[in-house]
């Protein structure tokens, strides 16, 4: 089991590093906590991080302020190093200089891998590319940086099947949203389309391509590999 690190860098204990701390652990105001902020806006015992199959879990436990990641709510997050973790008025930087130093190496090997010299760590999520512009109102870091997050692996047939079930919901819902959109009202009718400008529309369309993936990969694995 990894142990982890977690760096302060806002708060009353800015400039702390809490390593080799061993999952499970809890962040909050009192003592108990494996990591302990001193914040009246942090709840007693504010988050929960565990692991589970390798993976590190953020879960925050019913908080009265709640808990971000990268500027995000959350209720659970599977966390990746270089995250941030804003808890009250608190700051942490998930993973030690070493880890965030390698993870960058990681990435800029990436880079040069990629084609033309750059990676859309985005794109298969919203068509952004990494250094692309970005509209005004995606100011925040994305909550996963490094691209969506992989379907859960070793899944029993009732488990897939339930997934399936959950996904393919979601997208028939996505779908009528869509077909509404496109929709032009007849005389006298009192709907009315919804207006979105054409970079948004492309993002939806490409939230229902993705879970359309989605579905294609968790039925056939292989076909990751095509």
């Amino acid at each position: 089991m990894a142990l982890l690190t977690f760096q302060v860098l806002e708060g009353m204990e800015r400039g702390r590093v809490l390593a080799d701390l061993l999952p499970p652990i809890t962040i909050g105001r009192e003592e108990d906590n494996a990591v302990q902020l001193n914040d009246e806006r942090v709840s007693r015992f504010h988050a929960k991080v565990q692991e589970d199959g390798g993976r590190v879990i953020l879960t925050d436990l019913e908080s009265t302020n709640g808990t971000r990641v990268n500027g995000h709510p959350i209720q659970m997050h599977v966390l990746r190093i270089g995250d941030q973790v804003s808890i009250g008025r608190c700051l942490l930087l998930f993973g030690s200089a070493d880890e965030i130093e390698q993870h960058i190496q990681e990435r800029k090997d990436l880079v040069k891998e990629s084609p033309g010299g750059t990676i859309s760590f985005e794109s298969d999520e919203f068509g952004f590319s990494a250094g692309g512009s970005r509209d005004a109102d995606e100011d925040l870091p994305r909550l996963f940086p490094d691209g969506p997050p992989e379907l859960p692996g070793d899944l029993m047939p009732l488990q897939v099947a339930q997934t399936s079930d959950l996904l393919a919901h979601l997208h028939d819902r996505l779908r009528s949203v869509i077909e509404a959109g496109k929709s032009t009202p007849t005389e006298g009718d009192e709907k009315q389309p919804f207006k979105m400008d054409w970079a948004a529309w492309q993002r939806l369309l490409q939230l229902e391509m993705d879970i359309a993936t989605y579905l294609k990969k968790l039925i056939d694995p292989s076909s990751d590999d095509e």
